[in-house]
């Protein structure tokens, strides 16, 4: 498939291409296929609702909730039969009790104050069957300086064993994973991390030209990228790997888990 063919349409899932950061956030929802299958679902903080559109086809009903209106209007174009856009605050849930069998909270956490209250709610509104699949960043990879995130729109970063702490008093864990590049990525696309490549030649020179073909003309990036690696220029949801091994040093942790009874 051409570039032209993946472009038509405004469709979100369309436009990976475009974002560094697609892939990582796309992945996080391909990683809960599994878990949404016929399900009746709440992508919490949904944004513009491209989670939305990478569920909707899979589960019986997935609702996007936001309190952004202006994200919310967006959204609604990701909409289908078996979806919706709501208003909705994570504190104050818009569902009876036990009404939900999946909730998907992905980079929700660590914009908020009342983070128990979340949780709480995250509880209350899932079967007592249900799953809660939740992402956050990594204090130990983001390292906070004295325990205030240098992203200016987070309020906290958990380490993997305070947000352990945080989930076990309403939650089971069921899964708690790292979420990394394949190493097959030699350069990952994100400033931060290219920081912290190793500064021998070869790499160097790798980061060099990653950096020239970033600064090219889109079409003539893609159509560059197609013809040497057969694939985008930025790491698509394919590109990620979720692994216990790694929690301890990954940039993103991801939790799956089920109500305490």
């Amino acid at each position: 498939m051409g570039i032209s063919e993946r472009f038509q349409g405004a469709n979100t899932i369309d436009s990976g291409r475009l974002s560094a950061y697609w892939g990582e956030h796309a992945a996080r929802y391909k990683f809960a296929l599994p878990f949404v299958a016929g399900k009746t679902v709440l992508d919490i903080a949904c944004g513009t609702g491209y989670g939305v559109g990478l569920l909707k086809d899979s589960t019986a009903f997935v609702v996007g909730a936001d309190v952004d209106a202006d994200a919310i209007s967006e959204a609604k174009v990701e909409a289908g039969p078996n979806s919706g856009i709501v208003f909705g605050n994570g504190l104050m849930l818009p569902f009876g009790d036990g009404e939900l069998d999946v909730i998907c909270s992905f980079e929700t956490l660590e914009h908020l104050h009342d983070r128990v209250g979340l949780l709480a709610e995250f509880r209350r509104v899932l079967k007592p069957s249900g799953k809660l699949i939740l992402s956050t960043p990594n204090a130990h990879y983001s390292q906070p300086v004295d325990g205030v995130p240098t992203n200016p729109f987070h309020i906290f970063e958990y380490t993997p064993e305070e947000l352990r702490a945080e989930l076990t008093a309403f939650f089971e864990i069921e899964r708690f994973l790292g979420q990394t590049l394949a190493s097959s990525i030699r350069i990952p696309p994100f400033y931060d991390a290219q920081r912290r490549l190793p500064t021998d030649i070869k790499t160097r020179s790798m980061l060099f030209a990653w950096k020239v073909f970033n600064k090219m003309p889109f079409t003539m990036r893609e159509r560059l990228s197609d013809a040497i690696w057969g694939k985008p220029f930025y790491p698509t949801e394919d590109d990620y790997v979720f692994s216990e091994e790694t929690l301890g040093s990954a940039p993103v942790q991801v939790a799956l888990c089920r109500p305490k009874k």
